[in-house]
């Protein structure tokens, strides 16, 4: 059958891709009275916290995407209830770098426990949207290429799903006592996802 979904997939790659452009844009140093080559290298370090929380909000949303496109692989066409679940999934997408700003601004302040809890909570939603999407896919499992090797593929990503949202909210509720071992969990959760995100070639088979 014809794939009619190419406009709505390239409609979110591009989304994915201005989110990742946005994560960066607010890196830099501005020109400062005094500067030289010694404290501009002060400079440069004292940012880290903004270099790391870029960093860690690329490799989310790199890992994120990987999973979208398997998951629009598997779609024959999509109906007016998919698209907006696949709209809901890129809004939370698109914003992602607020809270990626929030917290490289406040790590290392009084506000740290604050800014790790909103941005590990915020993570935690742009999964929910993930698995809205499944479910909305699985609902209507007709417009799958290949029910037979799909529909088990993706039952497969939503217990990865569920397993994300409840381990970003544990998370969460570290940060409010310890925020350092939280932000360094929302790091290791790259592992997760990209074992979740994973595939065998045989699930593709004929889809």
């Amino acid at each position: 059958m014809e794939k009619q979904t190419s406009r709505l997939e390239a409609f979110s790659d591009g989304i994915f891709g201005v989110a990742i452009t946005l994560l960066a844009i607010e890196i830099g140093i501005k020109e400062y009275a005094g500067a030289n080559n010694e404290n501009l290298w002060e400079k440069i370090l004292e940012r880290w916290p903004e270099y790391f929380s870029y960093f860690n909000s690329f490799a989310t949303v790199l890992l994120i995407w990987m999973g979208h496109n398997k998951i629009f692989k598997q779609l024959r066409a999509a109906n007016h209830w998919i698209i907006l679940m696949n709209g809901l999934v890129l809004l939370v997408v698109v914003l992602f770098p607020y809270p990626t700003k929030t917290v490289g601004t406040f790590i290392g302040t009084a506000a740290e426990n604050t800014a790790v809890v909103f941005y590990t909570a915020f993570t935690g939603c742009i999964t929910l949207t993930m698995l809205l999407l499944n479910i909305c896919i699985l609902k209507n499992r007709k417009l799958l290429i290949n029910q037979e090797k799909s529909v088990p593929w993706i039952k497969g990503m939503i217990r990865g799903q569920v397993i994300g949202i409840l381990s970003y909210a544990v998370i969460a509720l570290i940060a409010i006592y310890y925020s350092k071992i939280a932000l360094a969990c929302t790091f290791f959760m790259w592992v997760f996802w990209a074992i979740a995100t994973q595939d065998k070639e045989e699930d593709f088979a004929g889809a």
